[in-house]
C-alpha cells in the first residue's frame, strides 16, 4: 500500500489479523524487508521507538488484532518503508507481512 501525505500532517498505516492470538510488529527503513532489532519501530508487545513520532492504536477481541501505526507530523526526511509482520506465538517464523510506503510532499504555501 502506499500513502501520499502532505509534509506536517499525520498518517495512519492500518495492519491486523484475523488470528486473535497474533502479535504484529511495526519497522521501518528505506529497505526493509523483514523486521530486527535495529529498525524496530514497535516490537509486537508494548515497546515503541520515538514516541513523539509514532504511536500505535490496538484492538483485541474474539476474532481479529489490529495494531494500526499512526506517524505525527511527517517530514521530508522520513523513511519510506514500513513493514507490518504478524507473528503467531508457539508457531515459528513470520505468518504474513505487509509493507507500505510513505510519500512525504513538500508543504510550499
Amino acid at each position: 500500500m502506499n500513502t501520499a501525505v502532505i509534509q506536517g500532517t499525520d498518517v495512519t498505516l492500518r495492519c491486523g489479523s484475523n488470528v486473535n492470538n497474533s502479535f504484529i510488529k511495526w519497522c521501518g527503513s528505506y529497505v526493509v524487508t523483514s523486521c530486527n532489532p535495529s529498525n524496530f519501530i514497535y516490537n509486537g508487545y508494548t515497546e515503541i521507538s520515538e514516541r513523539e513520532k509514532f504511536s500505535v492504536t490496538k484492538v483485541n477481541n474474539a476474532t481479529h488484532v489490529t495494531r494500526d501505526l499512526i506517524i505525527s507530523s511527517t517530514e521530508l526526511t522520513d523513511v519510506p518503508i514500513y513493514l507490518c509482520e504478524e507473528h503467531i506465538p508457539r508457531k515459528e517464523g513470520v505468518r504474513d507481512s505487509s509493507s507500505a510506503q510513505v510519500i512525504v510532499l513538500g508543504n510550499y504555501s
